[in-house]
């Protein structure tokens, strides 16, 4: 890794990087963005992440991508020195346009790059093939940000090279190019198809300095002639830094490596399916959530007989599904072909137990709603407990939140416990109520959960109402959300953490000043 960094640093020219060992005969490509990596570190950790792609042979194309913390030192001096060395709003004001102008020359600069890399990516690659003798029957390629860009300049570049490779699937993950690009010349060379992940919260290209409409943030318009090769796949929790990060999640919901072939019933473009697919507030989450997540949903949908899932299911699609089916009237569901909605199934579940909002629930946001449902089940547990226990309690939570939550460790049990319960946490919480055996005290929904938290012990419940279950699965999925959210937060702190350290900052002041935002 050292000599790679020094060799790409010094003659500024791609570089081939194979990520473990090779996997087989189908290679996955990966191209990185701009400001990728600061140090070899970096650049290492991102590599074993690579490595760890199963099924698949892993190179990455490492290119000089430069990182904006690069000769920032002076115009970012000036800013912190005046935010907080008690300096005046003007030394401030100039010291942020200095950055800024820096960061646009700096983007620009390498941008400039990317043509350069694109002209000769293909034909590298093909001769990095035949130097390495790897067998290969099959080639993905993956690119994020102007890695993206890279792609779809290369395979419009070099078609005679790009109609010589095994070229399958293009996978593009917050692309920064435009949408109106010759999408049909883009995929004429390939076998699979190119598939667009894009994200409406994806500030980073909101704020790309040009008008460029990019594909990470918006489809890809599709012709009848382009619904065959094309693919757009909606991200809605996804931000600009969350592909590297959550690579096996998009990879294997993308079916880049095309696994998924018989895992999902025939009839995959059902109106149950399509509708499922197109739940924004949904799918997405369970396709992110974590294996003791899916796991507890499998387990709560599971226990009413006539689920059409049993406890072993994991699959994001299938669950989803169920849950839709459970939210909705039996009738109805047959009339519509499909379930209800996530957005209606919590609003319903909101209704049903009482919580009040100051304005119409339908114009509430959706954290805030699974937000009350979640405190307003912890409440009514926890008034059923003694004093002892619910000071065990207390305290169970606020270890679980400052073990998930980092450097952020801000938890309050007495405004929103919820906030707690992600991943280890739900575990903590399900190990009290089972030690305790007091899930039968909450109102409503105690039934539910004693039967859903029965399950975990291995104990089969009864079936119960369909209510019972999306009161416990609301609750789940806002765990997820929470999660998510707070991992996408504490990423951004990492690039505070390494200015911090960069430029030898106080770090204690810039924390508390970030940590008050």
């Amino acid at each position: 890794m050292q000599h790679q960094w020094d060799e790409m640093h010094r003659t500024r020219k791609p570089t081939f990087v194979m990520c473990g060992e090779p996997q087989g005969d189908v290679l996955n490509l990966y191209v990185h963005g701009y400001s990728a990596f600061f140090n070899r570190q970096q650049l290492g950790n991102f590599t074993a992440q690579l490595a760890s792609i199963e099924g698949s042979t892993n190179v990455m194309l490492f290119w000089p991508a430069g990182h904006f913390l690069e000769n920032l030192f002076a115009p970012f001096k000036e800013v912190i020195g005046a935010l907080l060395g008690g300096g005046g709003l003007g030394a401030a004001t100039v010291g942020v346009g200095k950055a800024i102008a820096y960061f646009l020359d700096h983007y620009k600069s390498v941008e400039a790059r990317v043509d350069e890399v694109a002209q000769t990516l293909l034909p590298e690659l093909a001769n990095y093939l035949h130097a390495e003798a790897l067998p290969v029957r099959r080639i993905n390629l993956v690119g994020h940000s102007l890695g993206a860009r890279i792609l779809v300049k290369s395979l419009l570049a070099s078609p005679e090279a790009a109609r010589e490779l095994p070229l399958n699937n293009v996978l593009l993950m917050g692309g920064a190019i435009c949408t109106s690009s010759p999408w049909d010349e883009v995929s004429a060379s390939l076998q699979g198809r190119v598939i667009n992940c894009h994200s409406s919260k994806d500030w980073a290209l909101a704020i790309k300095p040009d008008n460029e409409r990019c594909i990470g943030r918006y489809a890809i318009p599709l012709t009848p002639a382009l619904k065959a090769k094309v693919s757009n796949v909606h991200l809605a929790t996804f931000d600009h830094a969350a592909y590297w990060p959550q690579l096996k999640t998009v990879v294997q919901y993308t079916d880049l490596l095309q696994e998924r072939r018989g895992m999902i019933r025939a009839d995959q473009r059902s109106s149950e399916v399509r509708f499922a697919e197109e739940d924004g507030e949904l799918f997405p989450a369970l396709v992110q959530a974590r294996p003791d997540e899916l796991k507890f949903l499998a387990e709560l949908m599971a226990q009413k007989r006539s689920a059409s899932i049993d406890a072993s299911v994991r699959e994001p699609l299938k669950l989803a599904i169920e849950l839709q089916r459970m939210g909705g009237d039996s009738f109805m569901n047959l009339a519509r072909g499909h379930g209800v909605s996530y957005r209606q199934i919590a609003e319903d579940v909101a209704q049903r137990l009482g919580i009040k909002f100051d304005q119409p629930v339908d114009t509430v946001e959706l954290a805030d709603i699974e937000a009350q449902v979640a405190e307003h089940l912890i409440e009514q547990y926890k008034d059923k407990l003694n004093s002892a226990d619910r000071q065990a309690f207390d305290v169970e939570l606020q270890a679980a939140a400052q073990k998930e939550q980092g450097v952020f460790a801000r938890f309050s049990v007495g405004r929103s416990a919820t906030t707690a319960l992600s991943g280890t946490a739900l575990a903590g919480l399900t190990g009290f109520i089972l030690r305790r055996g007091a899930a039968t005290a909450i109102p409503v929904v105690g039934q539910a959960l004693a039967a859903a938290m029965l399950l975990v012990s291995g104990v089969r419940a009864f079936s119960g109402p369909a209510y019972s279950i999306t009161t416990l699965a609301v609750l789940v999925v806002g765990v997820i959300r929470q999660r998510m959210e707070r991992e996408a937060l504490n990423q951004e702190m990492d690039l505070v953490v390494q200015v911090v350290e960069a430029f030898d900052l106080p770090r204690d002041t810039v924390m508390r000043t970030v940590a008050s935002d």
